[in-house]
């Protein structure tokens, strides 16, 4: 025997199972605001028309790509390089150089105190990274090592101070 079953009770049903989806879901306790107040429009429509709404997900515009003030590692910070232009300083260092303290407590002095503007300065440890050290300190194989990228005239150019003091006046020329 087959049952009918009434228009009101399948929106019943409907709107039960839409309260279900809403309530129930554990995402709504860490959902937005904007969230829950969507999930209560739903609600509030389901109770008023006696029908399930059409659940779309807005699309809103993309978002804008965002730059990061201070790119966290050589990769990242050679990307804006060839992609912005803007200077790269890499200091290569190790754990058992008796020099690199020094030298990196006076390049991220300078940093801090404005005399590197619009440069990355990103420190490479040898032992961590050898490959990219390497690539850094091409055939010099002192630590600490420095390696200055920028563009001059609007091409590459990369330059090796000796000294971290030499960084601004290499930094100029760009």
């Amino acid at each position: 025997m087959k049952r009918k079953i009434s228009q009101a009770a399948r929106a019943t049903v409907r709107n039960l199972a839409c309260l279900t989806l809403i309530l129930g879901s554990p995402a709504l306790a860490i959902a937005s605001e904007a969230a829950r107040a969507n999930a209560a429009v739903c609600l509030a429509y389901a109770a008023v028309v006696k029908e399930v709404p059409e659940l779309v997900t807005p699309v809103g515009p993309a978002p804008p790509e965002v730059v990061p003030a201070e790119p966290t590692n050589y990769r990242d910070a050679y990307e804006l390089y060839k992609s912005r232009q803007r200077p790269l300083v890499v200091m290569v260092t190790a754990s058992w150089c008796p020099y690199c303290p020094a030298m990196k407590n006076e390049l991220l002095g300078m940093k801090r105190e404005g005399k590197l503007p619009d440069a990355s300065v990103v420190i490479v440890d040898y032992d961590q990274d050898r490959a990219t050290a390497r690539t850094v300190m091409g055939s010099q194989r002192t630590l600490p090592a420095l390696a200055v990228y920028h563009y001059v005239g609007g091409k590459p150019k990369q330059s090796r101070p000796a000294k971290a003091a030499e960084v601004p006046r290499v930094l100029a020329e760009s």
